[in-house]
């Protein structure tokens, strides 16, 4: 069976720290703790620049984004990277979580830079969950980020709207749910799911820092999730395209060399230099020539990218023989 990695995308601190009780309760799962600039003002795409840089290239990974990280991992998934096979979502939000606060967001981003003392925010984040190593953990995390480092995330926070790209993401979702969480609002949560009906959503009763003060708990539903998607991985590894019928194989022949670079320009004219799933190529290309040339399966059209692969005039990732699971783009110069 294929073995899958967990990537972990941090909150507001961004440092990666505080992931350690729940990385201890992952047991043998393998896992990569992705931690952004302390010293940086940056947008969300350029927090997510950070994290494409460092994410697996020749692992298959299911993607973990907490709290401030939520846009991002969203953002990501919903460029369908070949060997993302799964997003988990904890305790975040796709758009400004506090409406009220969006008009103040341009304000907060030029106002002085000020350190606020963990022990203000611990009623927001954990309150009387929070053990003594959890409030020393929070203490160092945030004394490592410059105040304006944070000042710029908040200002990210309100100023951000991924809807759209929620609904883009075809991998299997997972959220995780603090019921007593008193920073994000419930119905963020189910606002996502009313969006995403079919992601899983597991309620767990704890804090914002759910993964802090539940790590066991959490670490049973992300291991179980991780599971299913390993086997769904394997399924698809075992499970390419299928060859063309008898009947499809008679249709394509009698394609003239003409129609043939017709279907070709087509192809090419629906991908660009950045990185986009082979299914939804195809896809635009059958919209496009379904009149023209009826009755093309659409794993001819997936063959004909391969075809165009090999010839050089695209650059390819992941597993060509299953148009679903690869990527294709323009040669980078």
């Amino acid at each position: 069976m294929t073995t899958m990695k967990l990537v972990l995308l941090p909150g507001l601190d961004g440092t990666g720290e505080l992931f350690a009780p729940f990385v201890d309760e992952l047991g043998g799962l393998e896992t990569q703790v992705i931690s952004y600039p302390l010293d940086r003002e940056m947008t969300y795409p350029e927090h997510e620049a950070v994290a494409r840089a460092k994410l697996p290239a020749d692992d298959d990974f299911v993607l973990l984004a907490e709290s401030f990280s939520g846009p991002i991992g969203i953002s990501i998934a919903a460029a369908a990277p070949p060997r993302l096979k799964g997003l988990i979502l904890c305790c975040t939000f796709a758009s400004n979580p506090l409406p009220v606060f969006g008009p103040f967001a341009k304000l907060i981003g030029i106002a002085p830079a000020l350190r606020i003392p963990p022990a203000l925010t611990a009623p927001w984040l954990y309150d009387k969950h929070g053990t003594v190593e959890l409030r020393r953990a929070h203490r160092r995390a945030m004394a490592r980020v410059a105040p304006s480092t944070m000042r710029a995330r908040v200002a990210a926070i309100l100023d951000v709207d991924y809807r759209h790209l929620l609904r883009r993401i075809e991998v299997p979702i997972l959220y995780l749910c603090a019921t007593v969480d008193r920073l994000i609002p419930s119905s963020v949560a189910r606002g996502l799911k009313s969006m995403r009906r079919d992601m899983e959503f597991i309620e767990i009763e704890a804090p914002h820092f759910l993964l802090q003060t539940e790590p066991a708990r959490c670490a049973a539903a992300t291991s179980s999730f991780i599971h299913r998607c390993t086997e769904v991985t394997s399924m698809h590894s075992e499970n390419p395209d299928p060859p063309l019928s008898t009947e499809q194989a008679l249709r394509v022949s009698r394609l003239t060399q003409e129609e043939l670079w017709e279907l070709d320009r087509v192809l090419l004219s629906h991908t660009s230099g950045s990185w986009r799933k082979v299914a939804r190529i195809v896809d635009a290309a059958i919209g496009d020539l379904s009149t023209r040339m009826p009755g093309i399966a659409d794993v001819y059209y997936s063959q004909r990218v391969r075809h165009l692969v090999e010839v050089g005039k695209l650059d390819s990732q992941g597993d060509l023989r299953s148009m679903r699971h690869c990527e294709v783009r323009l040669p980078q110069a």
